[in-house]
């Protein structure tokens, strides 16, 4: 029996890519990197992938992807991801594959960076405001690219410290009632584990979860059923669901939630009911996939600048519903109230912001405008500029904030589209290899065969189908060693994860496992893939056999 029984072992190995190589780019080696004719000349030397073919015993059939056919796709536009990759300062002895922890700043953003720095410096500025043009310029993008930006008003869009950060806003500032139950996943990042569990304590919140499957052989639609079942069974048992909360991609597995599918659920199982309110941790969305945000419609979105986006580091991308577009998300917003700020913007004079000082008035406002009014709005205008009130909080470092506008601008002009198909091609290429290299889709902890639930992160087993089996990612003791060994031995830098995997398909019981987790971003290339692959299969020979 293998480590995820949760998976259909028939299920297809890989996807093809609708991307076709240009005509007579490629009849030459002359046009390729010089690290991709390394690449060659070390597999001629060494026998390389004749060596690191799939393991004896394994599916043949199942070993049959069409990891060629996804390599020419990538090789259709060389030119320009080189170019690309020349925009960055990483260390070239090394190979970066843990853009899930920590991205890398281009050239363009640290120049910026230090100019500003050095301004402020000199000039002896203050990082006092809202950061409007900055927040504008993210939210509705730059450039001539359809789909710049992130598809929502400046209003709606805050600069976040990071994801965590970004869950802590949103989480800590909804105004909730004792008995409220949230429904959640138990593949969750503390960054929204912690402050629900902070929410759950001070008042009183129920917190049901969700057991995610694991692998292969699961829908988009499956992943949404998941919610709109727990939600009846709460309501069975005489609870008000108050809001579902969910990653989107997990950061454990890298499988991309539907977020669309899940808002719809919220807003249908809201029809005579208190409305749902939707808190997603996009942790690895800015950067990585080309969404509009308010067409998704989710209520709260936390994402990180300084993974995928490549922005400085505490930096992060926080994106609140602050109108009703009735197409996306019908319902009302929610009361919420900003845990930290000390602005009120609006145009109003400060004679009207009063506290409890004030005899003469009750609530605190937002130029006239009390913070409550916004809960239950269905206007399709903002009451007020909620981004611009918690972006402004004292004196802010404005070069960092400066910087991940930079960063996001340089997003633009790549486009952003174009981004979200090389990193999701590149994931595709790992993923089919993957499943070439040791023989069997049952090695990937992640979908392979859905292509709505593909995200830039590859999870998989690297002890699959070797001696000791299932029990070599059992505990994080060998998979540990791996990352170490491919770190000291092959300079190659990813990580493990923790996966609590379903005993089997559909079980709620679960038992831990620790797979590798690799990222693919746009310095990489289906080379990197390859090298990673060969080296990890080397190692994981080494430690299982």
């Amino acid at each position: 029996m293998n480590a995820l029984e949760t998976l259909n072992p028939q299920a297809a190995a890989a996807r093809s890519v609708d991307v076709q190589p240009s005509p007579g780019i490629f009849d030459s080696t002359a046009d390729w990197t010089p690290k991709r004719r390394g690449f060659l000349r070390m597999l001629g030397a060494t026998g390389a992938l004749a060596a690191m073919g799939p393991l004896a015993g394994c599916s043949s059939s199942e070993a049959a992807a069409p990891s060629a056919d996804i390599r020419m796709s990538l090789l259709a536009d060389t030119a320009f991801w080189t170019e690309v990759q020349r925009r960055f300062v990483l260390n070239s002895s090394k190979l970066f594959m843990n853009i899930g922890t920590a991205g890398s700043m281009p050239k363009v953003v640290l120049d910026k960076f230090a100019a500003d720095n050095l301004d402020y410096a000199a000039e002896s500025r203050n990082g006092y405001g809202s950061f409007l043009a900055q927040r504008t310029a993210i939210a509705r993008g730059t450039g001539t690219l359809a789909g710049a930006g992130f598809g929502v008003d400046p209003d709606e869009l805050v600069i976040s410290s990071n994801t965590s950060d970004g869950m802590c806003h949103a989480l800590l500032g909804i105004a909730w009632d004792r008995g409220d139950v949230v429904i959640t996943t138990n593949q969750e990042h503390p960054g929204g584990d912690v402050p629900l569990a902070i929410a759950r304590d001070r008042y009183g919140l129920i917190v049901r979860r969700v057991v995610l499957p694991v692998g292969n052989g699961t829908t988009p639609q499956e992943y949404a059923n998941l919610f709109a079942t727990e939600i009846d069974r709460a309501r069975a048992a005489g609870q008000r669901v108050r809001a579902l909360m969910w990653s989107s991609p997990t950061f454990l597995t890298g499988t991309m939630l539907p977020i669309r599918r899940i808002v719809d659920v919220a807003i249908q199982k809201s029809a005579g009911n208190t409305p749902i309110i939707t808190i997603c941790d996009g942790a690895h969305l800015p950067g990585m996939m080309a969404y509009n945000y308010a067409e998704l419609g989710a209520d709260f979105m936390a994402g990180a600048a300084h993974k995928w986006q490549c922005a400085p580091g505490s930096t992060g991308i926080l994106v609140i519903r602050n109108k009703v577009r009735a197409g996306f998300n019908p319902l009302p917003l929610p009361a919420y109230f900003p845990v930290v700020t000390s602005g009120a913007g609006g145009t109003a004079g400060s004679s009207l912001i009063v506290d409890g000082r004030d005899p003469a008035s009750t609530k605190l406002a937002v130029g006239s405008v009390p913070w409550a009014s916004r809960a239950g709005s269905t206007a399709a205008t903002a009451v007020y500029d909620i981004g611009g009130v918690i972006q402004s909080c004292g004196s802010k470092h404005a070069p960092l904030i400066s910087a991940v506008a930079e960063a996001c601008k340089m997003w633009d002009e790549l486009g952003r589209k174009r981004v979200e198909t090389y990193v999701l091609t590149l994931s595709a290429y790992t993923k089919a290899r993957i499943v070439e290299m040791w023989g069997s889709a049952d090695a990937l902890y992640c979908p392979n065969d859905h292509e709505e639930l593909n995200t830039a992160l590859t999870c998989f087993d690297p002890f699959y189908g070797m001696t000791r089996g299932p029990d070599s990612i059992a505990s994080s003791s060998l998979s540990g060693q791996l990352v170490t060994r491919l770190s000291s031995e092959d300079n190659i830098i990813i990580r493990n994860t923790t996966v609590p995997t379903p005993t089997t398909r559909g079980a709620t019981t679960t038992v831990n496992r620790f797979p590798l987790r690799i990222s693919t971003h746009v310095w990489h290339d289906a080379d990197d893939v390859d090298r990673a692959l060969m080296a990890i299969r080397r190692i994981a020979m080494s430690i299982a056999n």
